[in-house]
């Protein structure tokens, strides 16, 4: 009897160390399907590998964000993603249901002026996984404030390599343009 209760006991531990263990299995198993590393998971979704070591172990559960943006990432259908979403323990996230609570309500109509002011940034840096490269640019005000993040911009290789032979174009282009402006109003001698 002893032995029974404690078997008992350490599964009832176990299963209190990883609350999410089914999560963490499915998601481990979408992820290995898909032929992703840990690594390339988290560089995608923007967090940290221990967290989503964490995640797939059981013992952590994602946030309701974290969660979508890995079902994106994944690109998981929509079945799947509802047993996923349950599996987390949040509510369901078949549209029928929240339609019927959301007919409760007037349609809202919300307009976002488009900001088309120019940023000028004083450092970059490029941050390069096997999905991609996310481009960091940088603003050091003046005075004793720290450096700021002023925009991420994040895009695939293919689009990347296709971004830097444009860059390179326009930056010849204005250099060319600059020399014969120069050379045009250089005085006859």
């Amino acid at each position: 009897m002893q032995v029974r209760a404690r078997i008992k006991l350490m599964s009832m531990e176990k299963k209190s160390n990883t609350p999410y263990k089914s999560l963490g299995l499915k998601l481990q198993r979408i992820r290995q399907n898909k032929n992703q590393s840990i690594s390339e998971v988290s560089g995608s979704v923007e967090i940290d590998e221990k967290q989503l070591i964490s995640i797939e172990e059981g013992r952590k559960r994602p946030t309701q964000e974290l969660l979508l943006l890995l079902i994106s990432h994944f690109n998981i259908e929509d079945d799947e993603a509802n047993r996923v979403w349950s599996l987390a323990g949040y509510e369901s996230l078949d549209s029928d249901k929240n339609d019927q609570d959301l007919s409760k309500y007037p349609p809202i109509l919300m307009l976002v002026p488009m900001d088309n002011r120019i940023v000028y940034s004083d450092k970059t840096e490029i941050v390069a996984n096997t999905n991609g490269i996310v481009i960091n640019f940088f603003q050091q005000p003046n005075g004793q404030y720290q450096q700021q993040t002023i925009s991420r911009i994040g895009m695939s290789k293919e689009q990347a390599k296709e971004f830097a032979k444009i860059l390179e174009k326009t930056i010849a282009q204005s250099e060319n343009f600059n020399k014969s402006n120069q050379t045009k109003q250089k005085p006859a001698e």
